[in-house]
């Protein structure tokens, strides 16, 4: 029996032609995306896209930059019509087991029309280098910085004035983006996509999950801390995100802003919980004054920033009466008025 033969029907309706049509379950069609990187009016013939019905995922074997692979469930959404996904998901909850990453309450992210990667980028072209020198000037972010993490702008657009920095899934797929406005004034700075950050790792193709992990709040902190570096896009470490780390286990350092450490100390327990016997693993770093990592690399030089970074310890005593405080603060309102209560 070929599993997934029911979907064979919808990839025909959505590509044409159909190698191992209703005779095996990897068949092959034409990829979309290599007919317009290529510029092609029709599809190039090769059928270097591979699809898998039983295990319903799918693979490129020419786009390899960034990788053009992922479920199958998405390649339908992005090619097919509304009535081949909805018929998708019919089959798919009545022959398989559901994959709940495809489902619409995880969001499907590409990145903007009008994104154009800084390794395209026009250094005659005005605008383009209002962009450029926004990242490299302003934030004092190098070029080798900028390729490694296909950083890239609009000048037009919802996104118009604002840099794009993707984030891409351990298969290549894009799963997120923030963008920062450029220009001075403009509001609201950050304009991200609606997806639910709890279900992402930012950047998780770029993440050895075998070496210490870098916990940081913002996107703009991993290009100072460029190696293993996750950023939260908050506060708070997200579901996947603690999941992952339950099953890894790798060394942590927490370093979050400084106006946030009882947020840090409650992490730090929180993985306290799952990292048992193996605590040793955990550390955190205090940053001094009001400065984010950014900052400091940017304000103090990278050999500041890296002090701050070999000085990561485990909680102390004190750490754990700043946060019992807090939670009185939190608990009761002011602390003079906890102690006056009591």
């Amino acid at each position: 029996m070929i599993q997934g033969k029911e979907l064979h029907p919808i990839i025909e309706r959505i590509f044409g032609d159909v190698r191992g049509y209703l005779e095996v379950e990897q068949v092959q069609v034409n990829c979309p995306r290599c007919q317009q990187r290529d510029g092609l009016s029709s599809p190039d013939g090769k059928f270097n896209l591979e699809i898998n019905t039983a295990m319903k995922v799918f693979r490129c074997w020419k786009c390899d930059q960034p990788k053009f692979s992922g479920g199958l469930g998405r390649l339908i959404r992005m090619y097919g019509t509304h009535v081949d996904y909805e018929l998708y998901k019919d089959y798919a909850g009545e022959f398989f087991v559901y994959n709940a990453e495809e489902s619409d309450e995880v969001g499907f992210v590409e990145l903007p029309e009008e994104f154009i990667s800084f390794k395209n980028f026009n250094e005659y072209d005005v605008l383009h280098m209002e962009a450029y020198k926004y990242l490299t000037l302003e934030r004092k972010i190098s070029r080798e910085i900028i390729n490694k993490y296909n950083l890239g702008f609009c000048i037009e657009g919802k996104y118009e004035g604002r840099i794009i920095i993707p984030s891409y899934t351990e298969t290549g797929e894009v799963n997120y983006f923030v963008s920062r406005a450029f220009r001075r004034g403009m509001k609201p700075p950050y304009l991200n996509p609606k997806v639910d950050k709890d279900k992402i790792i930012f950047n998780e193709g770029l993440i050895n999950w075998d070496s210490t992990i870098y916990i940081v709040e913002g996107v703009f902190e991993v290009f100072s801390l460029p190696v293993n570096t996750v950023p939260m896009l908050g506060k708070t470490i997200s579901k996947t995100m603690f999941m992952k780390l339950n099953e890894k286990k790798p060394p942590v350092v927490i370093i979050l802003d400084p106006d946030a450490i009882t947020d840090a100390i409650e992490m730090f327990q929180k993985l306290q919980a799952i990292y048992i016997g193996e605590e040793d693993k955990l550390r955190i770093v205090s940053l001094p004054g009001n400065n984010d990592l950014d900052e400091i690399r940017r304000n103090q030089g990278v050999q500041k920033m890296n002090e701050l970074i070999f000085g990561a310890r485990q909680l102390e005593l004190d750490d754990l009466f700043k946060f019992k405080k807090y939670e009185e603060r939190e608990r009761y309102g002011s602390y003079s008025r906890y102690k006056k209560w009591r």
